[in-house]
Parts: structure tokens; sequence; C-alpha cells
């Protein structure tokens, strides 16, 4: 806190503005699946997208299969009847981790939204940013850590050069980066959102970094709209309805799913408020994500409830399992994640789809002045901020804890890849076996 107040450090500014024009959009969502199925099946259908009625079909399709929840599916309901709300050209979006696979960036900058980036000062990351921008109708301005060129003005570089002393560091140049967050686009309404992702102990300090900056930007700036991505694999309150589902689900659950060891109830007892009012709970906290992580997103969580009580609008939505190619690069993940439809109502998406309803969400929060997102919508308790507008995947209405299907998910899915060939060696098995005792071959 000391160095947030004291140091006065800052970076120079650099704008690119895109070649493209901006034209008239409507909602539309890359999604080949089908509720119940494996996800990876859809993989040639994973860019196909769905709009207008389609869309709101496959909306009520997932509301009724228990994908995602009812006020999930209205806020994307309104996106498609509100097209005028895709046109970003007048707001402002201050990115952290702005090339994370989960953030916004590619979406924002194709409705023609004004973005500040903030991104690791690697020149492959800036690269890749430029590349963005110049092919969509959208402007980025971004912090210039490096020196320019001898004899060169900022003017005269070309985006080779520019990426080169581009981007900053989160972790070291916080203060640096609050400060020049502080001066840029003074006149305008700003809406800041934390991408930032590292494994271990670095998601923690990196937590930390993004909650300095997001704290000193917002008090400096009372219209400041603020925006997270929370995860299913938590704890979070739910609603009465997603409550019932879980029991509900219990009751007509596989036996083999019923009988397991492994699998662990997913219906809590609720928690009675001194009001006498009940406060439903889910827990999808997965121990084989650390301490660490669930840590991260507490914190994130404390200044989302902390900055709603000051008046700021935030958008804290909950996505679902993706697919991204960090996680299914991991054959353990990768292998759960292909066995976990068989536990209804859970749905893992490809990057494309999440990408598309979160990015659609977080537009929602900040253009509806009547939602969830706005502290004049009353909460009965802080914590129900992240019980709107989920897009869990399943995850609330399962009868079972996340945590607890993951391994029969990942053995399921081997048995039924690897069918095959757990038959062939079975048989040769036998065989061998059937030789060693009579000296004859099997049938």
């Amino acid at each position: 806190s000391e160095a947030m107040a004291t140091m006065k450090g800052t970076f120079k500014t650099g704008t690119l503005r895109g070649e493209k024009k901006l034209e008239k959009k409507k909602l539309e969502v890359p999604y080949g699946g089908k509720v119940g199925k494996p996800y990876y099946k859809f993989k040639k259908a994973r860019n196909d997208k769905i709009g207008g009625a389609e869309l709101k079909e496959q909306l009520k399709t997932w509301v009724d299969y228990g994908v995602i929840e009812a006020d999930c599916a209205k806020a994307l309901s309104d996106v498609c009847d509100n097209p005028e709300w895709l046109d970003l050209s007048e707001h402002y979006f201050v990115l952290l981790g702005a090339t994370s696979a989960m953030g916004p960036l590619p979406l924002l900058l194709s409705l023609g939204a004004n973005i500040i980036a903030i991104d690791i000062d690697r020149e492959s990351a800036w690269s890749k940013i430029f590349e963005m921008v110049r092919n969509s109708p959208g402007t980025v301005t971004f912090p210039i850590k490096g020196d320019v060129p001898g004899g060169k003005s900022l003017k005269d570089l070309s985006d080779a050069e520019l990426a080169k002393i581009s981007g900053c560091n989160l972790l070291e140049d916080t203060p640096e980066i609050a400060n020049w967050l502080c001066e840029i686009c003074p006149e305008k309404n700003l809406t800041i959102g934390n991408y930032t992702y590292l494994d271990g102990a670095l998601h923690v300090q990196l937590s930390l970094a993004c909650d300095a900056i997001i704290s000193k930007l917002a008090d400096k700036r009372p219209d400041l709209a603020i925006a997270f991505l929370c995860t299913p694999t938590d704890t979070h309150t739910i609603t009465k309805e997603a409550y019932e589902a879980i029991g509900a689900a219990e009751k007509v659950a596989p036996l083999w799913q019923k009988l397991s060891p492994m699998t662990e109830s997913n219906l809590l007892k609720p928690v009675a408020t001194e009001a006498g009012e009940e406060i439903y709970i889910v827990d999808g906290v997965a121990a084989a994500q650390g301490p660490n992580y669930i840590l991260a997103k507490r914190l994130q969580h404390w200044r989302a409830i902390i900055e709603r009580s000051k008046g700021h609008a935030i958008s804290s939505n909950i996505a679902p399992s993706t697919a991204t190619a960090s996680v299914v690069h991991n054959a353990q993940f990768a292998a759960a994640y292909g066995g976990m439809h068989l536990f209804e109502p859970i749905e893992v998406m490809y990057q494309e789809t999440s990408n598309a309803v979160m990015g659609a969400l977080l537009i929602h929060d900040i253009r509806n002045t009547k939602a969830y997102s706005y502290p004049a919508f009353k909460l009965n308790n802080p914590l129900q901020l992240f019980e709107h507008g989920s897009f869990h995947g399943g995850v609330w209405r399962c009868a079972f804890k996340i945590s607890s299907i993951g391994e029969m998910s990942a053995v399921a899915y081997y048995l039924k890849t690897y069918s095959l060939q757990i038959s062939a060696g079975s048989a040769a098995f036998g065989a061998a076996v059937m030789w060693l005792f009579t000296g004859k071959a099997g049938l």
C-alpha cells in the first residue's frame, strides 16, 4: 500500500486504430454441441454460429437441462433483443491480462471497443494484440515501457518496432500501471476487467497486484465498472430452484454413480440468516486446483463486494468448464472433461462458446443499467452478487460435487475411448494364461 501511494512513475502511451469499418452486429454464439453428449464429438462444428431464434431456443434447452440459470438466459436474450448494445465504439475497457485465453479482447475489438491493454512486455504478446487490432474496427491504447529507437518518434514506428517496447509487468510495475491508468482517458467512463492467471502462488501474487490497481482506480474514478470471470469450481450461493434441482438429480442418478465410494452429494444444508431466510450453497471447490487458485478467486470476490458497496457496477458472472488448449493439454484433465457429460447436467464448452457468452454477459452487465450488476439492484446478501447470470455448465444442479466426479469421468472416458484395445488386451491375456497352464493356445 505504501508503494501504491508514494511511487510516482508511469509510462509513455501508444495508440493503434483498427482498419476495418464497424458494421451493425447481432449476437451470435459459436456452438455445435448437444446437451448430454461429449463435447469433443462436435469439434468440427465448434465454430458454427447460432443467433436470433435459434440461439434463444438453445438458451431454453440449456436452462431446461440445467446448464445455465434462467436469469443468465434472460441476460443473453436481452443482448439479442438490443443489438444497439453491440456498438461499443463509445466504450472503454481496461483489460488486465489482455491476451488471456478466456478474455474478451477479440469480441470487444470486433464491436469497435476502445481497449486499454495491459499485458506482459513481451514482443510476441504485443504482435498478437496489434494484429488483432488492425483486423478490427476497434482501437487499443497501451503502455510503452521500453525506449523509442534513436531518432524516431512513436508515430514513426512500425507495429513490429512498437511490439518490442510495449507492455509492462503486473508483478513488477504495479504502482506505475495504476498511475498510468489513472491518467488515461480521464473524461471517459471505464470498465476494468481482471483476466489474469498464473500457476501456483504466482496466481495469488498476480491477484493482489490487480487488486491494488483496481482499488486505486476505483477511488479515483467513481463511475468505474469492474469485471471478473468467476469459476464454477468455487463455493457460491445458489437459488432455491437450483438447490431443489440437485435433490431431484440425486434421486434419478444412475446406480453406478450413487454406489460409487468416490461420489459425494452436492446437496448441502441451507444456512439460516438472522432474518429467518435460507441461503442455499453449492461447494464446487476442486482440491486438485490447490489453495492458491481458490485464494486468488476469493480476493476477486472480496474486491467485487467492497466496490459494489461503494457504488460501482460489478460484472462477475460464472463461466463454464472450458476446454482451452492449456487445460486439455493435460491428459488427466482432458480425460475428465471427456467423461463429465455422464454426470447430468454437466456440459463442457469449447473456448469459442465460453468467450462469446461471457463477453455477451459483460456487455449486458454494462449496458443494462437495471441489471443485477448495478448497486440499485438490491441483494439480501452480498455473496448473492455471484448468484446471478451464472453459466456454470451444470455444476450447480448436478447430483454430485464436481470435485468428486473427476476420476470417474476420466475412467469412463478411457473405457469408451480405448474399449477395443482393452478387449484385445484382455483376450491376449486370457490366451496367455491358458497357454501357461495347458500348453495350448486359446480359441
